[in-house]
């Protein structure tokens, strides 16, 4: 099973210090990193990208989600090109239809018929294809070097449907809940079949938070932040499924205290807005052999992958990376 990591730039974080945490990632044997693309509130991710794609040698580099409302598709098929040559083959493109760096410039994100749309254009132009532009000519890149792999981040019927017709790779955004995890698959496994094509070459990654500590309070305070996220995105859902209903409170306070230039951070007032069921539901807290146990029960399911995001804590970032290393990634390679 691979093991990836998810990460933000912080305003107050040194690029150089990204580079040297993907480095370290790498050598504690994490298969990828993907970097949040949030414009207005953490660092640019694509020069971040570029830097690590030049400092090391086999981990896979993303962006951990951008989306074509705010990079246009031949901006995300050129940037992608690059990011492909320099880092010798090693670019995955995390694509969503944006949230946090869409609305907190006034713009809605993309409709999923426009996502599905600019993922065939990225697919045609990293090819070497000719797209329509919105003239009603053709256009071309004439840098491409061949197709990328386009992961795309999902969580709700019709974009999971979606990710079954066209995407290499969906990022299941629900939670780390065998329940939940599996109702988004099923979805995935319709869209696929639906244009005859074989489920097996869809991979499955899940993103969770993980907080690991034998104190189960600290270890749900090291993801609050992450969960309130989730909870604000779940209070836009106009249907609920079924075991999401239980946390219809957490999802009105979430939603109503979110402060989009604190998104994801751990110093955000709007973390204490979700209960600690919530919490236990959606991520993975507790001893490590309780969220090792946790993340096998999900790969059962099918998983191709689980990517973490963590708070740095105590001992700092590198601390949770090497225990992440001991107690998960060499218990499940």
């Amino acid at each position: 099973m691979k093991v990836g990591m998810s990460l933000g730039i912080s305003p107050r974080e040194p690029i150089s210090h990204t580079v040297e945490v993907v480095q370290n990632a790498e050598r504690l044997g994490f298969d990828s990193v993907w970097i949040a693309d949030v414009q207005l509130s953490m660092k640019d991710c694509y020069v971040a990208l570029a830097l690590c794609a030049a400092n090391t040698s086999s981990i896979m580099l993303s962006t951990g989600v951008t989306n074509p409302v705010t990079r246009h598709p031949t901006t995300l098929a050129n940037g992608f090109t690059a990011l492909n040559e320099v880092s010798n083959g090693r670019a995955i493109i995390g694509l969503g239809t944006g949230w946090t760096g869409v609305y907190s410039i006034g713009l809605k994100p993309a409709k999923i018929a426009f996502l599905e749309e600019s993922i065939n254009n990225i697919n045609t132009l990293c090819d070497g294809g000719e797209v329509e532009g919105a003239n009603g000519k053709p256009y071309r890149l004439v840098t491409a070097t061949g197709k990328i792999p386009i992961y795309v981040a999902a969580n709700q019927p019709r974009i999971l449907a979606m990710c079954g017709r066209v995407a290499d790779g969906v990022i299941m955004m629900g939670g780390a809940n065998v329940e939940f995890t599996k109702w988004q698959m099923d979805h995935v496994r319709r869209g696929a079949e639906e244009v005859g094509r074989d489920v097996n070459e869809i991979k499955f990654d899940l993103w969770a938070n993980i907080g690991i500590s034998d104190d189960r309070d600290q270890a749900r305070d090291d993801v609050s932040h992450w969960v309130a996220s989730q909870a604000e995105t779940f209070s836009k859902w106009k249907y609920l499924p079924p075991f999401l209903e239980p946390f219809k409170e957490d999802f009105r306070r979430a939603s109503e205290s979110y402060n989009r230039l604190e998104h994801m951070s751990s110093h955000a007032g709007h973390k204490q807005a979700v209960s600690p069921e919530f919490t236990d539901f959606v991520a993975l807290v507790g001893t490590a052999d309780e969220c090792l146990e946790r993340i096998r029960g999900l790969e059962a399911l099918g998983l191709n992958g689980v990517t973490l995001a963590f708070r740095a804590g105590a001992g700092g970032r590198a601390a949770r990376m090497e225990e992440i290393s001991r107690d998960i990634i060499s218990q499940l390679k």
